[in-house]
């Protein structure tokens, strides 16, 4: 009987043994289900906040519309432009908004301006773990410096510390238009003028702005070609009292900006204002070795100057981590 016992003893304790071994592999399986699933639902609301915010930023002008010119009125922000009637255009990127919102972003206005930040962090579920860039969509690389908390004094937006990064991209128009363009002028003997005309269509006088973009392809050559610009008169004999005057890469000119004609001067007291309906001017390139590019350009009323270097089109990015 004592060995029968024995033997019933330890059938129970291995019994017992491999119960609570399973018990145990179930438990931490268990548990590593349920931290899978905790991390799948963080990354699935981190993707989601990042969408939206995505969405938010290409397809509303933001609340009030003025907010990118009255910064502590902000409640929601939106980097779209608005058509002629006031309604916002999906994917059409306003630049002054696009800027003015990084400037926002700057240490001294984040800090002191906790309700301005605050509304900004809500696009992005409360945090300050976020960056906003305008990419090339061909080449990948920075069109404009980043969006992100405190830029000016932080070299980088933390994204490289992060566990988890979730990227959320949106074509975009940059409503940089080009009005037309003459490639390649090159120096002659006896430089040749070329005329450039462009139409400006009802409305567009006052809601945009018109600039005179140069370049050139090669290196700096001893002698830069000068060019001599005159805008909507003919040149005078001898192609004198020009309106501009200027290098190839002294860029853009503006010939009217913010409603205003002129508003770096001109070299003459006697400038012709664009108008609407067709607009044209006359370009002498003299000067060796350094072919010339001459294009007008328009901007969205107000929009930073150096837009004019941007493509048409460009990919909006939104990165959110943890």
């Amino acid at each position: 009987m004592n060995e029968h016992g024995q033997i019933f003893t330890l059938d129970v304790f291995f019994a017992l043994t491999l119960t609570a071994l399973l018990v145990s592999c179930s438990g931490l399986a268990l548990e590593q289900v349920r931290k899978q699933t905790n991390d799948y639902l963080a990354r699935y609301s981190l993707e989601q906040t990042a969408n939206t915010a995505a969405d938010v930023l290409v397809e509303t002008s933001g609340k009030p519309d003025d907010w990118w010119i009255n910064f502590t009125a902000l409640e929601t922000v939106g980097l779209s432009q608005n058509n002629f009637a006031g309604i916002p255009r999906a994917n059409s990127l306003s630049m002054a908004k696009f800027e003015n919102l990084r400037q926002l972003c700057k240490t001294d206005i984040w800090n002191s301006y906790p309700e301005m930040s605050q509304a900004v962090m809500s696009l992005f579920d409360n945090s300050e773990k976020f960056e906003i860039l305008l990419v090339d969509e061909k080449t990948g690389e920075n069109l404009w410096p980043p969006i992100y908390p405190r830029w000016n004094t932080k070299a980088s937006s933390g994204t490289q510390n992060s566990l988890e990064i979730v990227v959320a991209k949106r074509l975009i128009a940059t409503n940089v238009k080009t009005e037309n363009i003459i490639e390649n002028i090159v120096h002659t003997s006896k430089p040749p003028r070329y005329q450039i005309c462009f139409t400006i269509a009802p409305g567009e006088l006052n809601s945009c702005d018109w600039y005179i973009v140069l370049t050139r392809h090669l290196p700096p050559p001893p002698v830069q070609p000068e060019a001599r610009i005159w805008v909507n008169r003919n040149p005078p004999e001898g192609d004198g009292d020009w309106d501009f005057k200027s290098l190839p890469d002294i860029s853009p000119l503006r010939i009217r900006w913010n409603g205003i004609d002129y508003p770096d001067g001109s070299d003459y007291a006697f400038p012709q204002p664009l108008h609407e309906g067709q607009n044209f001017i006359w370009i002498r390139v003299s000067g060796k070795y350094a072919p010339a590019d001459v294009s007008i350009v328009s901007l969205p009323r107000g929009s930073p100057p150096r837009m004019v270097e941007l493509p048409p089109v460009a990919t909006l990015v939104v990165k959110l981590w943890r």
